[in-house]
């Protein structure tokens, strides 16, 4: 598959732009009602890639444009919720933490993510599923690192921890102001 992804800041930031966002929604739907109502699925809505973001999509670059064309790293991928994903691409493909100067504009944000999925696509909740991620992920790397497992020692000793904790805590302060943007 040809194209790159999005691994440095200056990338991450190349590749999330509006309308590169609005692609990763539309992929995400792709995928989402390819899986839904499928064996894979399991007991649940579909199957969910679990760790969308920047570097785990390919772009096609053309210029200063970043094009998503597909996902990679689907070593994750479960049966889950829409939402699940969605939450996900917000957290990941928004940064959101304490590097986001403005709020409005990360609820603007996360509500185009919505839109251009579309139906399906989480109410308000969505930020409490933000959270619920930023939770899980950085107490997988801590309880991994207390075990000896070699890839979360790393990322705990590479900060990774602290970075999701302090995103949390941003998350969780500008919750009800997130939510009541997104009604």
């Amino acid at each position: 598959m040809e194209g790159r992804a999005a691994v440095t800041p200056r990338e991450r930031a190349a590749a999330c732009t509006d309308a590169a966002l609005v692609r990763v929604a539309q992929l995400v739907r792709a995928v989402h009602d390819m899986t839904h109502g499928t064996p894979s699925a399991g007991d649940r809505d579909v199957v969910c890639h679990n760790d969308l973001a920047p570097k785990n999509t390919v772009y096609a670059v053309e210029g200063a444009d970043w094009w998503p064309t597909a996902f990679v790293d689907w070593d994750l991928a479960a049966p889950g919720e829409r939402v699940h994903d969605l939450a996900h691409v917000c957290w990941q493909y928004l940064d959101l933490g304490p590097g986001v100067p403005d709020v409005r504009e990360a609820a603007r944000r996360i509500a185009l993510v919505r839109e251009a999925y579309g139906p399906c696509a989480g109410g308000e909740e969505i930020v409490d599923v933000i959270l619920w991620w930023q939770d899980r992920c950085r107490r997988g790397i801590e309880a991994g690192a207390a075990r000896g497992e070699p890839a979360m020692v790393g990322l705990r000793e590479r900060g990774a921890a602290a970075e999701v904790r302090d995103a949390y805590a941003w998350t969780a302060e500008h919750r009800r102001e997130l939510g009541a943007l997104l009604l």
